[in-house]
């Protein structure tokens, strides 16, 4: 949609550095009977980022509001005028997204419903799946990569975390032991992106380098689609207290800390890609996105699984 609404990208941004802020303003700790009303401000403000500005960040993220649409009926107004005519009634200004007028959206491009739907139903085929080396010494593997040809349109996304999951982060607060972990769905639109499916021979390799590429055997396609991406993350805690008969659970420290992220991903071109060998000599490109691979044995640092 053209309509400016909100960047989910900056709104994104803001969740994860509220998210830094919080663990900092958790590590400040004082003793001094003059630090006092000072640090009963700092563990209000804890309270206020955990219990009421993340909880509303997320929640504005994972809604479809701003992305789900009601058909046009007959004689009815048309999904491309609704929104004017809401705002219109209700006294609202609008404009467009200079970064993401009308000319930026492709021409029937899906609601994040409708790609969900014609993926489950079949009407959407991904495009081939990597080759898996099934963890065979020597054996050949490949590896897709995406290079957006212009900023990756958001289609929608979905909040997948568990509501067991989101009662241990609400009870990691201030506990001994904290839990914290997060899920999410999204889909956006390539529009011209580069893929490259790249070669490789399964051997031991730096895990952030990654393996030896055969550049004889690697071949691009440019190609439109939907691409959807599930994204994982998690963060175990061991919570020390201090202060001598402190009740409060916010004058802790967090003594031991583990994270891990990753995420999954298919393709769906809107048409079959045509690969064809890499041309020769320097070009300019844009830079590499998403790199899946089906070979579970290693994963380089920064692969995504081929499935979502």
């Amino acid at each position: 949609m053209d309509l400016l609404a909100f960047d989910r990208a900056r709104v994104d941004v803001l969740r994860i550095s509220l998210g830094a802020a919080l663990e900092n303003l958790q590590l400040i700790r004082s003793d001094e009977v003059a630090a006092g009303e000072t640090m009963r401000t700092i563990r209000s403000a804890c309270r206020t980022f955990s219990e009421s500005c993340l909880p509303r960040i997320r929640a504005v993220l994972s809604s479809d509001a701003m992305t789900w649409y009601r058909g046009s009926t007959a004689g009815g107004i048309d999904a491309a005028m609704s929104r004017y005519s809401t705002a219109h009634d209700r006294s609202w200004e609008t404009t467009t997204d200079p970064l993401m007028g009308p000319e930026y959206i492709p021409h029937g491009c899906r609601t994040f419903g409708q790609v969900l739907s014609a993926i489950s139903s079949g009407a959407m085929i991904p495009m081939s799946s990597p080759v898996d080396a099934q963890g065979r010494a020597g054996e050949v593997y490949t590896s897709l990569t995406f290079a957006p040809g212009a900023p990756p349109l958001p289609v929608g996304s979905e909040d997948l975390t568990s509501n067991l999951a989101k009662v241990l982060d609400f009870l990691s607060d201030g506990s001994p032991i904290g839990w914290r972990e997060h899920e999410q769905l999204t889909i956006y639109y390539l529009s011209d992106a580069r893929v490259t499916s790249a070669v490789h021979v399964l051997n031991a390799y730096d895990r952030h380098q990654g393996p030896e590429t055969l550049l004889d055997r690697t071949t691009e396609a440019t190609v439109s689609g939907y691409m959807v991406i599930r994204e994982e993350s998690s963060k175990a805690e061991l919570n020390v207290g201090i202060g001598p008969g402190e009740q409060d659970p916010t004058q802790s420290f967090v003594a031991i800390s583990a994270s891990s992220s990753g995420f999954a991903g298919m393709f769906f071109p809107d048409e079959p890609p045509d690969f064809e060998p890499i041309p020769r000599g320097d070009r300019f490109v844009s830079a590499d996105r998403w790199t899946f691979t089906r070979s579970a044995s290693p994963m380089v640092d920064g692969w995504g699984t081929w499935r979502f």
